[in-house]
Formats: structure tokens, sequence, C-alpha cells
């Protein structure tokens, strides 16, 4: 009979060729692969539930859409500034200073362009935060004044967000 040894790191034990691992490790592995499966299924669970709060949001938010300018979110110009941006700053979040992923940040305007619209694409008026920095900062925002809002720097901002 064909033999080989058990493949659990360490061990050294004797087995038939057509099983991956003796009896005293088959059951540790078998616990192994039944956490891995848990967790993927909250995985599964917790992303269901994003897709589905961000199906109410935009659905909450739809009226709103005009009044931040959805459009202008959307046109050409906009997205190659803000690919532009993400590249510049290395898909580096300004306030915590860690590289994400592509989806996971977002072009920012320091000054909201509601406040200033001729710095609306103006590079310099740009830097990534990641979605949970640019939710504070959003609802900070909407407590503050216009004037407040036009004398924020970047600086003012990272020492807020902090």
């Amino acid at each position: 009979m064909k033999m080989r040894r058990c493949k659990y790191q360490g061990c050294r034990k004797l087995i038939p060729f057509e099983t991956d691992y003796c009896d005293t490790h088959e059951l540790v592995m078998a616990d192994i692969k039944k956490n891995e499966e848990l967790e993927q299924l909250k995985l599964r669970e917790v992303s269901q539930g994003y897709q589905q709060s961000e199906r109410h949001t935009r659905y909450s938010n739809s009226n709103r859409s005009v009044e931040l300018g959805h459009a202008f979110y959307q046109s050409t110009q906009w997205v190659r500034l803000s690919a532009r941006v993400k590249v510049r700053d290395l898909y580096t979040d300004s306030v915590d200073r860690l590289v994400y992923g592509k989806g996971e940040l977002i072009v920012d305007h320091i000054v909201p362009r509601l406040v200033d619209e001729s710095r609306a694409l103006d590079e310099s008026n740009l830097w990534l935060l990641n979605r949970e920095h640019h939710n504070r900062k959003t609802a900070l925002e909407k407590r503050m004044t216009t004037e407040q809002l036009k004398r924020m720097t970047k600086d003012d901002w990272i020492k807020l967000l902090k």
C-alpha cells in the first residue's frame, strides 16, 4: 500500500496515500474548515447589508441629487480629474495616511464647491478621504457657516478629523 506523511504542519505520521490528514488532525482540519465557512457566511451577510443600505441611501437621497449637483460628479472632466488626484496621492487617505483600494477612497473638495464654485475643478482644492472621514467631514460642514468653510484649510480639517 502506498503511504505518505500527514499534511498537517509538523506531523510525521504515515497515512494511506488517498487521505490528506491522520486521524488526529482530520478533526482539527474539519473544525478549521467549518470556522472558515462561518467567516465567509458572515462576510456575505455584512456585504448584503451594506448593499441594502446603499440602495436605501440612494433612494432616500434621490431628491437631493439635483441640489448636490449630481451631474457635476458624472461629468467626464470630474471623472478624469478625480482619477488624476487618486494617482497623485497614491491612493493614500489624507488624514490617517493609510493606503486604500480603488473604490474605498473619495475625492473631496477641501473648500466645498457649493461654497466656492470657482474652485470646483481646482486640483489644489482636492484631497482623498476614506468613506468614514468623508462622512464625518460632511457632517461637520453642515454645522458650519459659509464663512467658516471658506477659511478652512487642509491642516484644519486634518486636526478636526483626527
